[in-house]
């Protein structure tokens, strides 16, 4: 034992960490909690039929501003939801200096999401306080790509913000850290948090990274989940994947499909 841990250590010295996986048994029982559910409401698709693109719940009336953070160079999702439901959006991300051209957006924030207010950073719970102080529970919809940045953002955010989200579309990323037991903690934290007021009702993989093989376990490495409050559905079986409105993100790559661990 004592041989083990000085080799770790003098790993440690040479920039190397290494750390036991994840049983895949605990991978496994994750995913189980997020299975999609079937849905009272029909899915519609907003945005392009590649990336930018989500499946939504058809329950949109009564929303009043959608907030997404993470500017792309097109905001398809965004304008289509403003064209057919005339639904504006708030936008930020510190790594752009201004929204796509020809977007329509409510504001435009130069920060990135995260756990708190700091700098070049801002909490979704103050980002939504400063543009919606007054919104009702069930009145905003959230379309979150932060590039790895979900968990912390999600965890920190407190139950009375994420009450607001009628739904919410995800990208998830990272999915390869999942198996280091700090990181896997703090992504099952952030789903249970999730799942308390939320259903998963559909989960797209983003073929743009492939899958990776985690010990045994495949994953995809980029998936994007669509989740609405319990109160607006009566959520039955397991929802069935892949859905005919879903496309592939990147055109000139493979489509890759959730693996049977993801569906069992």
């Amino acid at each position: 034992m004592s041989q083990h841990i000085n080799t770790r250590y003098e790993l440690f010295s040479k920039g190397i960490f290494i750390d036991p996986m994840i049983q895949t048994s605990r991978l496994q029982s994750l995913v189980k909690m997020i299975q999609p559910k079937s849905c009272s409401h029909e899915l519609i698709r907003l945005g392009a039929n590649s990336d930018g693109g989500y499946l939504v719940p058809d329950d949109l009336d009564g929303i009043d501003a959608c907030f997404s953070p993470g500017v792309d160079d097109i905001a398809s999702f965004e304008q289509d939801l403003f064209n057919k439901y005339q639904i504006g959006s708030h936008l930020a991300d510190f790594s752009v200096d201004e929204i796509p051209s020809g977007t329509l957006a409510l504001s435009f924030t130069k920060k990135f999401l995260g756990a708190n207010s700091y700098e070049h950073f801002i909490s979704l719970e103050d980002w939504v306080d400063t543009h919606a102080p007054d919104a009702s529970d069930d009145s905003l919809l959230l379309q979150m790509d932060i590039e790895g940045g979900e968990y912390e953002t999600l965890l920190s955010c407190p139950a009375r913000i994420l009450s607001k989200f009628r739904i919410m579309v995800i990208e998830f990323h990272l999915i390869e850290s999942w198996a280091q037991a700090d990181f896997f903690r703090i992504v099952e934290a952030a789903f249970r948090k999730l799942l308390d007021t939320h259903y998963v009702i559909h989960n797209h993989p983003n073929n743009a990274m492939g899958i990776v093989e985690l010990n045994g376990f495949h994953a995809p490495r980029v998936f994007e989940l669509t989740f609405i409050k319990k109160s607006r559905t009566i959520a039955g079986g397991v929802a069935k994947l892949p859905h005919p409105m879903d496309f592939k993100n990147v055109d000139y790559m493979p489509d890759i499909l959730l693996p049977a661990q993801w569906l069992d």
